[in-house]
Parts: C-alpha cells; sequence; structure tokens
C-alpha cells in the first residue's frame, strides 16, 4: 500500500483573507492602516474587511477613504458598540462565507512591521498540517503570550529590570506598557531582540486576538460566535477561541523572529497616552525600515508625515 504524503500549498499561492476591526481609537486606526500600507502588498489579500464598530462620521471617513484606495477592500458597518452583538455577528458572516479560506485577524491597535504577512504565512503553512496548533501569531511584546516568549530574552538582557516586566497580568500592567514602549522607542529593543537569532516559534496555550492566522481547523470548532451574553456574562471571541483551545489541548504558535507591536490595552490606555503619545509610535513606526533574521522582501509603498497630517489625509 502507498504511503500517503501530504502536499503543502505554496506560499504563493496562500491569499488570506484580512478582518480587521476598528471602533473608537481613531488615531490607533490611522496607525495600523499607514502600517498595512507601508509594511504590505494589500492586493495579495483576496479580499480585506474593515469592521466599523458603531464609528464616528469623522472615522467613516478615513475608514471609506482607506477602502477607496483598496479595489479588494470593503468597509462593514456595524452597531450599536460592543463586540455583542454587532461586531460577532459581522464576523460571523464573514467567517461563514470565507470557511475554506485562510483568515487573518488584526486590531486597529496593531502595527505590523517589515514581512509581517511573509513570516505569518510562513508560520501557517509550517503548521498547516498540525491538528494540535490551529493558530499562529507574530510576537507582541505587550501581550501575554509575547510576554512569555520574551521571557529569556528579558531576563538575561534586564536583570536589575525585573520589577519593570514582572507583577500583575499584562492587561492591566501599566508599567509594562511603558517600559516596553521606552525600551522600544529609545533603546532598540526589537533589533537587540532579532540579532540573537532567537528561535522561530514559541508554543503557548492560549491567544490574545490583536492578530492571527488561521483556517477552518478553527473556524469549525468556534463559529458561530455567541451574540449573545453566555450565563449572563460578557463574551468575545477571544474567550471563545481561547476556550476551544483548551477543550482540545491545542497550541498557538508564536512567531519568535517577527514582531507586531500593540498599543495597549483598554485598563492602561489613558496612562500610556500621557507618557508614550501616538504621535512618537508613529514616528518609530516610520522609522523601520528593515527587521534583522529576515530574508524575503515585500513591497513598502512610500509614506511621510506625522500623525497630524495622517489625521488630515486619511
Amino acid at each position: 500500500m502507498g504511503k500517503l504524503t501530504y502536499l503543502q500549498p505554496r506560499r504563493g499561492d496562500i491569499s488570506p483573507v484580512l478582518v480587521l476591526l476598528t471602533s473608537h481609537r481613531l488615531d490607533c486606526f490611522l496607525v495600523c492602516i499607514r502600517c498595512l500600507e507601508r509594511f504590505t502588498s494589500l492586493d495579495r489579500f483576496k479580499h480585506i474587511y474593515v469592521i466599523g464598530n458603531a464609528l464616528s462620521p469623522e472615522h467613516t471617513a478615513v475608514a471609506r477613504r482607506f477602502v477607496g484606495r483598496h479595489a479588494n477592500a470593503t468597509l462593514v458597518e456595524r452597531g450599536p458598540r460592543g463586540l455583542v452583538p454587532a461586531v460577532l455577528a459581522a464576523e460571523n458572516e464573514i467567517l461563514a462565507a470565507h470557511i475554506d479560506d485562510v483568515i487573518i485577524k488584526i486590531d486597529e491597535d496593531l502595527f505590523v512591521t517589515p514581512h509581517w504577512l511573509e513570516h505569518l504565512i510562513d508560520g501557517y503553512i509550517d503548521h498547516a498540517e498540525r491538528p494540535d496548533v490551529p493558530v499562529v501569531m507574530p510576537l507582541v511584546p505587550i501581550s501575554p503570550p509575547g510576554r512569555h516568549v520574551l521571557n529569556r530574552f528579558l531576563r538575561v538582557s534586564y536583570p536589575s529590570e525585573r520589577h519593570m516586566y514582572g507583577g500583575q497580568p499584562i492587561e492591566e500592567n501599566w508599567v509594562y506598557h511603558r517600559w516596553i514602549w521606552e525600551k522600544l522607542l529609545h533603546e532598540n529593543m526589537a533589533q537587540v531582540y532579532l540579532r540573537d537569532a532567537p528561535a522561530k516559534y514559541g508554543y503557548v496555550s492560549y491567544l490574545t486576538i490583536n492578530c492571527v492566522i488561521f483556517d477552518a481547523r478553527l473556524m469549525r470548532k468556534v463559529l458561530p460566535f455567541s451574540t449573545a451574553r453566555v450565563a449572563g456574562q460578557p463574551t468575545s471571541d477571544e474567550m471563545a477561541i481561547n476556550a476551544a483551545l483548551a477543550a482540545g489541548k491545542q497550541k498557538v504558535a508564536v512567531l519568535g523572529r517577527s514582531l507586531a507591536h500593540h498599543y495597549s490595552f483598554s485598563r492602561c490606555e489613558d496612562y500610556l497616552r500621557s507618557h508614550v503619545p501616538l504621535d512618537e509610535v508613529w514616528r518609530y513606526m516610520q522609522g523601520i525600515t528593515e527587521m534583522p533574521v529576515t530574508t524575503r522582501r515585500c513591497h513598502a509603498p512610500t509614506g511621510g508625515g506625522d500623525l497630524k497630517l495622517l489625521r488630515a489625509g486619511g
């Protein structure tokens, strides 16, 4: 009897569907879409859905200009504000229509870096035949999985500053938020980390939904997302996915050599804005031209101006 051989999809054959969620952080959304356009050839996506949740008129105008620049993009406007029911209902419709596609979901306060898409697709392909690893995400320093993968690097590189990156959960640790951003902006932390050629993947048992790639292996387990409270408690796509991962004893692969930057969790947002303004983050993102430990190049449209110009130009 012949041996069964799986045929791996070729990288160039994969055209993911991008789902971008935006709600109330207009300035974050501006940085997010400019980084996407700067570091990605957006025609690589089969389709781009921008889910706009209860947007202000100005925010709507910016989102419409973005989708107007890209023939494969659609703005899906839903209200009222909140994941339940509006956002999860929209996600249910989009994901059900693309059950056989590869999906990338990102949030409005997630800023991609050079080669992010190539790295993410590489990670997806490396795990496409593994039923125990149905999700891949980049290394996001301000996230629990990212903090877990960075643990050894932080302990070795900053032994005297352990009090800055330890302590309470990342989602409410304003000290960690500010410390990470100051290291990124002023001490070249990302480049220092990547120059050591870290492991290609780290594995964790949970995810944060800021930037993830997945396919039907996951969607068939979690769809449809609940559009009502579960047992009277709030729910989210992240909670549903993590529950499915736990039930199936599955893992998430975290890319060790590709970073994406999450601005903040909501509980720390006001504090972070007063100490690390988004204009400063945008200038930092503009200054990123190459990331070490990469071999492929992606098309990067040129762009200029600071965040104030972005607000004017959409």
